[in-house]
């Protein structure tokens, strides 16, 4: 699109800034020529693809694509029997099967659709109304596992291949063998489970083998807030919040909105209680104390940055805020102890933050991260006991306690011989096990290792016997939600590499007469859900059983218990400086801790904050950055001159690193990511895999081999060294930048409720000559139908359809979780491109999240202070796709009209019409389109350049996956985002066959969900009837938060955004009584077109380079 000159005047050097990347802040020469280009060098070249790695990456993509497997096959006919089909069995319609899907103990109700009996999409059981029918990223992208050419194909006994009849011969054998000696000598080492079939097995298995070990190992440990209540509590019992009441919620060391246990449910509540209709309601207030930049923070009203080894001192100082009673006069000189390292500044924060939840007892919370001891969990119980909230925002539920033993114990008993046959079931301990065990030398002491693995792993090169198990769409199985509701899950396909699973192996151990899935699943569904068998189908048909969550306690906290657990712990030691650094290892959003390493859809989806994608970095605070010299902090300098994070045609350089701690260290690369604790070091886990597919392998460093057993969470006294040499790594935080003003618009309730129009205040359309002219005052409904001309030299053509199709998003609910991401990517048949391509800016993606830090960069002079870089600056986060533009400017350069509008107002793609000219992308302002620079769907990736002569077409295996409801794209074609038009053509044919005879072919709102829709949890996304007027959509749009981006280009855009609120308190020591975005525009051009006018903008980033035309875009990352 031509770029618009804007002058560059003194006030625009000036104020607060909103950015997307370093050299975004410092208005580097390459990233604006960058910026301007459309498609830099790297996306345009086409003769330096190494084809052979690019074959390789996409493999998994394209499930089984090129590949053949002889243990791949259609699913036997015994799962869904019938001599003749049934009426709803129609060739190209789906069917919707309930299941659920589990991590780490938690599970999500699910409905799979399936086409002819495949699987090909994940959605949310909305039935279950605890979930809102939304899934996350990784869920939806669990479908890509099953058919994972790289998966565990085959049952091995020390390398070589055997059948699974002699694997099963094997378990057959080792139960006779565990009977004779009552289990002595044996172990069980498997993953956290909520399955009551496995724990019913489990505890079968105990009592035939009394002397054998069970060990229970999850690389990332969920459980400490269990163990603190059974200690202060004195039951089995886990807190479990609910946040449906909150007003006020603190949150220490936590990401609710992110990875933790029941995100799912906690983000549907919490947006519950962010969602603002008028500028009368009244909005929740979220604090967040964290040592790095989560979702959870990035939403947070105030936001306060420490090391991770304060956690607990930050609740004491909390403590000692509320009134404790009798107990306070022990438990006092013990929180002033814990609290005694935090400095002045940070107890006043503290201090006025409880303030405010005191004010709303019973109707907040003090929620405690699941990463954080039992000590600090303890102390937030109290917190939330002497506030009220036990019972309401804060419930204790009855579990049944674990007495498994550690894999530090099992270590030991192997140590000591105690261990000849070890079982594992699942997980990948010799990976990422703890690297002070060496779990994978202590193997090769132990007779027997039999592996249930679904890869061939580092853990199974290790085992004498690997076994392959099933999918959990090719299994039987049970599971419980986040608050205990009975969950079902059947298999959608039958093995396609003749796989077992987990219970169906301990089922044959324990000799079970029955030993296939469902009849376990079954054998247990009778002791705790009902005896009738009708009721299990009912069970299995709505995927969960009502009424069969967990009891609440009441039980209180004990003071006294707290402070005999407290009595003898230390107070925290901190960083302090570049030679004493902490380092905090955390999930990874996209490969977890691992598992997912060899998932494409995850590994090519940018990390929210970071927006790495294929590899993980050494993340450092822009402080530690200039200390150790990465950054010169020179102010005659640009930041970008040595910048880690610098970005040069989409490649993003940066200095490799040595991680110390204590006797162990890792290399990787460094990244400078502003809002960490200036001395705290962030190593994402999951990544380094050394046998994996060919997905996952070698993609970046494992953190794993610097941690140990007492350093799960954090360890302190790490070192950092440049080791001179660089990497090059794929990251987005630059692709696809906008130009323009006014993309984000934000403000706060309490300015909102002075001014409900401040939203068309923003913008150049508040001061550029009318769009819609006379037209202006025309009701939207008729809007959407017909055209106004308005200023325009042309007449524009009317819509005719019966509905005419919209979006609004509403930015105050929007996580920026890439659930979104990941289900338009599954929906939609879009491909993974692979490290080297992204790196080269090819990505993809129909949709992007466009995160966007601000901060406020002058100096007291009042100029931009260029030489640092802002250490706690804001988070916005946007999510962008094709805005279906009324008059769109792709479609007026489209020599061949591959892209035109439809008659429900959709800017459609004739696939078969595009010739690749590329003109429509070049010519949109939101970056929104994708092009196809390779043939990925019909030839390998090592063949693409050969002639038109050469074999190409999709083979059957490669079908599987796809959506046969959407065209698969080939090479030279453009792409963009549709609405799901699949799913509307649906929806009309379904209601025209309702209607019969009738006229009645409206369809109803809300039955349309397009992908982004439905596995939103939060309900940020509205699809629906713009010429309805009590559509939600249409009310969404008429609300005053409301705003077209981009408008004054009067490309007058279907999808509409709702500003962003935040509710700050004015109490706090960090209070702004604006967000940055308005005070950006009053600090440029207060005098013009009133209190926000004027061209200046948080997007019109003036510089004083050696430039004619001033570059005027809005900065953040994706």
């Amino acid at each position: 699109m031509k770029h618009i000159n804007t002058s560059s005047t003194k006030a625009e050097q000036t104020g607060p800034r909103y950015w997307r990347s370093l050299d975004d802040l410092s208005e580097s020469p390459d990233f604006i020529d960058k910026v301007r280009r459309e498609f830099g060098p790297e996306a345009s070249e086409m003769n330096e693809v190494d084809r052979r790695h690019f074959f390789k990456i996409m493999a998994a993509s394209f499930a089984l694509g090129g590949v053949s497997f002889t243990g791949c096959r259609r699913p036997e006919s015994k799962i869904l029997p019938h001599s003749k089909a049934p009426e709803y069995q129609i060739p190209g319609r789906p069917i919707y099967y309930a299941t659920s899907y589990s991590l780490r103990g938690e599970s999500i109700p699910l409905l799979v659709e399936t086409h002819s009996g495949r699987p090909t999409k994940i959605e949310g059981n909305d039935e279950f109304s605890y979930y809102n029918g939304g899934t996350g990223a990784k869920a939806q992208a669990s479908i890509l596992d099953l058919y994972d050419p790289d998966r565990s194909t085959r049952y091995s006994k020390n390398g070589s291949t055997i059948s699974k009849e002699e694997a099963l011969d094997v378990l057959e054998a080792l139960r006779q063998s565990f009977a004779d000696a009552k289990g002595k000598r044996v172990a069980v080492l498997a993953e956290k489970s909520s399955s009551p079939t496995r724990a019913r097995l489990k505890e079968m298995f105990k009592k035939a083998y009394p002397d054998a070990m069970w060990a229970g190992y999850e690389p990332v440990d969920t459980d400490q807030a269990q163990s603190a209540a059974a200690i202060v509590a004195g039951a089995d019992l886990r807190p479990s919040y609910d946040l449906r009441g909150a007003q006020r919620i603190l949150c220490v060391g936590g990401d609710f909105l992110g990875e933790d246990p029941g995100s799912l449910a906690l983000k549907k509540q919490f947006a519950d209680g962010r969602r603002v209709k008028s500028s009368k309601d009244k909005m929740n207030r979220l604090y967040a104390v964290e040592c790095q930049f989560t979702l959870t923070g990035a939403m947070a009203d105030h936001r306060k940055r420490i090391a991770a080894s304060r956690f607990t001192s930050v609740l004491a100082a909390a403590a000692l805020e509320i009134e404790l009673g009798v107990e306070g006069e022990v438990l006092e000189p013990i929180f002033e102890r814990l609290a005694s390292n935090l400095d002045e500044a940070t107890r006043d924060w503290v201090r006025r933050a409880v303030a405010d939840l005191a004010q709303f007892k019973g109707e907040s919370v003090v929620y405690a991260g699941p990463s954080l001891d039992k000590e600090a969990q303890g102390i937030a119980l109290l917190i939330n006991e002497k506030l009220g909230n036990l019972g309401r925002t804060l419930n204790l539920v009855e579990i049944e306690g674990d007495e498994s033993s550690t894999i530090q114990e099992l270590v030991e008993a192997i140590g000591s011989g105690e261990v000849e046959t070890l079982l594992v079931l699942g997980g990948n301990p010799v990976y990422n096990a703890p690297a002070d065990l060496d779990f994978g030398a202590k193997l090769e002491s132990v007779d027997t290792v039999v592996r249930l693995g679904y890869y061939e792993d580092e853990t199974s090169e290790k085992s004498n016997y690997h076994f392959v198990q099933a999918h959990y769409l090719e299994s039987w199985g049970d599971s419980r939600a986040y608050m205990g509701e009975l969950l079902s899950q059947q298999p959608m396909i039958a093995p396609l590499f003749d796989g077992i699973s987990e219970i169906e192996a301990l089922g044959r151990l324990v000799g079970e007469e029955n030993a296939d899935g469902r009849s376990l699943v079954y054998e247990t569904f009778q002791k705790v859900g009902s005896n009738e068998r009708r009721s299990f189908d009912k069970f299995l048909h709505d995927g969960f059983w009502e009424n069969s969550g967990f009891k609440t306690n009441r039980s209180l906290i004990s003071g006294m218990l707290l402070a005999e657990l407290l009595g003898s712990i230390e107070v925290p030691a901190a960083p302090t400086g570049k030679d004493n650094l902490e380092v905090v290892f955390t999930l990874d959003p996209s490969v977890d801790d691992g598992r997912y390493a060899n998932n494409g859809w995850l590994q090519e989806c940018p990390d929210p904050m970071t927006k790495m994608t294929w590899d993980n970095a050494i993340y450092v605070s822009p402080r530690l950055a200039t200390e150790l010299d990465i950054v010169a902090p020179d102010s005659a300098l640009q930041i970008t001159r040595k910048n880690p994070n610098k970005v040069s045609d989409g490649r993003s350089f940066s200095p490799v690193a040595k991680i110390s701690v204590g006797e162990f260290e890792v290399v990787g690369g460094v990244q400078i990511l502003p809002g960490l604790d200036n001395y705290s070091i962030i190593l994402p886990l999951g990544y380094g895999r050394k046998k994996t597919g060919r997905i996952g392998v070698n993609s970046g460093y494992s953190a794993y081999e610097v941690r140990s057993s007492d350093t799960m969470s954090f360890a302190s006294g790490a070192k950092l060294e440049l080791t001179g040499e660089t990497i090059q790594l794929a990251n987005t935080q630059e692709h696809w930048s906008m130009e323009g003003r006014a993309i984000i618009r934000e403000s706060n309730l309490d300015d909102y409720a002075d001014d409900p129009n401040w939203v068309e205040k923003m913008g150049m359309e508040s001061h550029s000559p009318p769009i819609l002219g006379e037209d202006k005052g025309m009701p939207a409904q008729e809007r959407s139908k017909e055209t106004p001309r308005g200023g325009s030299l042309y007449e524009h053509p009317n819509y005719d359809g019966i509905h005419q199709w919209g979006m609004a998003i509403d930015l105050n609910v929007c996580s920026g979780c890439n659930a979104c991401v990941v289900a338009c990517q599954s929906e939609n048949n879009i491909p993974i491109v692979g490290r080297d391509q992204v790196r080269r800016g090819r990505e993809m993606h129909w949709i992007r999240l466009d995160r966007y830090f601000s901060s406020d960069v002058t100096k007291d002079d009042g100029k931009l202070d260029m030489a640092a870089i802002p250490e706690d600056p804001q988070v916005s986060i946007q999510p962008i796709s094709c805005m279906h533009c009324e008059t769109a400017p792709c479609e007026t350069v489209c020599p061949v009209n591959a892209t035109v509008h439809d008659e429900d107002g959709l800017n459609t793609m004739a696939y078969n019409r595009c010739i690749g000219t590329r003109y429509c992308a070049n010519n949109c302002p939101y970056k929104v389109r994708r092009f196809n620079f390779f043939d990925y769907q019909q030839r390998p990736l090592d063949r693409l350049y050969e002639g038109p002569l050469a074999p190409k077409g999709m083979n059957e295996l490669q079908q599987m996956a796809q959506n046969p409801d959407v065209s698969v794209r080939m090479r030279g074609v453009m792409e963009k985002c549709t609405y799901c038009v699949q799913r509307i053509q649906q929806a009309k044919i379904a209601q025209k066959v309702k209607a019969r005879d009738s006229d009645d072919i409206r369809i109803p709102d809300g039955t349309i969900k397009v992908a982004c829709a439905q596995v939103c949890s939060m309900d940020a996304v509205a699809f629906g009837d713009l010429s309805d007027p009590d559509s939600e959509v249409s009310k969404m749009q008429a609300n005053e938060r409301s705003y077209a981006l981009l408008g004054y280009t009067n490309a007058r855009p279907r999808t509409n955004f709702l500003a962003k609120l935040r509710n700050p308190n004015p109490d706090m020591p960090d209070y702004y009584d604006q967000p940055l975005t308005k005070v950006e525009y009053k600090a440029t051009k207060p005098k013009v077109s009133g209190d926000y006018g004027g061209h200046g903008s948080h997007d019109d980033h003036g510089h004083d380079h050696s430039h004619d035309d001033s570059h005027s875009h809005n900065g953040g990352t994706q």
